[in-house]
């Protein structure tokens, strides 16, 4: 028994439909910058950029460290993968490893703003919270997207084509971190005014939201962070895993594959926008 819809046998495909049966991201050739790319969730993006056939400068303050990183990716043909180094803090810094790799790659279409020192490691409430802490915070993470964005917008503009991706984090949605919190939420608002200045440009500017996620450093934050609540590292990871509606951490590799989404031209259609790639942490509702 063969059933019919409109016409046509229900097995059968629409008229035209065959260059859709896989979804290509049509990142092959397009050049990438990843900061803070030698580990946790930038290297696995880095990674997943290189399998998609991107040529990707993975960014890293040590030099040593980001060639590493690429050696640990074990990877043969897809883009090339380019160790660059660059302090976030240092504006010429920044300025001079965007020429360089625009240089070496003949432009820069993608951004990835993964550089930052992760939220957890220190203690982050009232009683604790320095000047320095803030302010280093700020500079690393705020001001080191602004820095890495005014140097890579001329080359996008050129090409009429851009991706700026902003890695922020859950804290900004909720209280507790003082300095995460706050850098977080900034980077949100820098997202969206982006997102408003570039638009014509082809360029679309969007921030994700990752929760603790599962990385090769988490085991010693788990620990730092279990030790200040009392708890085995175990336990703490039960505890914020039984947070989400997964039941589980998300790992960084999935973030990576919503990322190289973002990256692609297919994701046009959003920009100025904030996605929680948490494993649904909260019952809050956004809309």
């Amino acid at each position: 028994m063969t059933l019919w819809i409109v016409g046509r046998p229900a097995t059968a495909r629409p008229t035209g439909y065959g260059e859709r049966d896989t979804m290509d991201l049509q990142l092959l050739g397009k050049r990438a910058i990843v900061t803070g790319g030698s580990a946790g969730i930038g290297i696995k993006i880095a990674r997943r950029f290189a399998l998609e056939g991107i040529d990707t400068a993975v960014c890293s303050r040590s030099l040593e460290r980001a060639s590493a990183a690429i050696a640990s990716m074990n990877l043969e043909g897809g883009g090339r993968l380019l160790p660059v180094q660059v302090e976030l803090r240092d504006a010429d810094s920044v300025a001079a490893m965007v020429d360089h790799v625009a240089e070496e790659f003949g432009g820069v279409d993608i951004l990835v703003n993964s550089g930052a020192e992760v939220s957890g490691n220190e203690p982050e409430d009232f009683g604790h919270i320095s000047d320095e802490f803030v302010l280093r915070s700020f500079e690393d993470k705020f001001v080191g997207i602004l820095r890495m964005s005014r140097a890579v917008v001329p080359h996008m503009k050129e090409a009429g084509f851009g991706r700026i991706i902003n890695l922020a984090g859950h804290t900004s949605r909720e209280a507790g971190a003082i300095s995460a919190g706050a850098r977080n939420s900034a980077v949100v608002n820098l997202t969206k005014v982006l997102s408003m200045e570039l638009g014509r440009n082809g360029i679309t500017v969007n921030a994700v939201h990752p929760f603790t996620t599962i990385t090769d450093q988490l085991g010693g934050r788990l620990q730092r962070m279990a030790a200040r609540r009392g708890r085995t590292p175990d336990e703490h990871l039960a505890a914020i895993s039984e947070r989400t509606s997964l039941g589980r951490l998300v790992t960084a590799e999935e973030i990576a594959d919503f990322v190289a989404f973002l990256a692609s031209p297919l994701s046009v259609a959003l920009t100025g926008e904030v996605v929680a790639l948490t494993g649904g942490v909260g019952d809050a509702v956004y809309f």
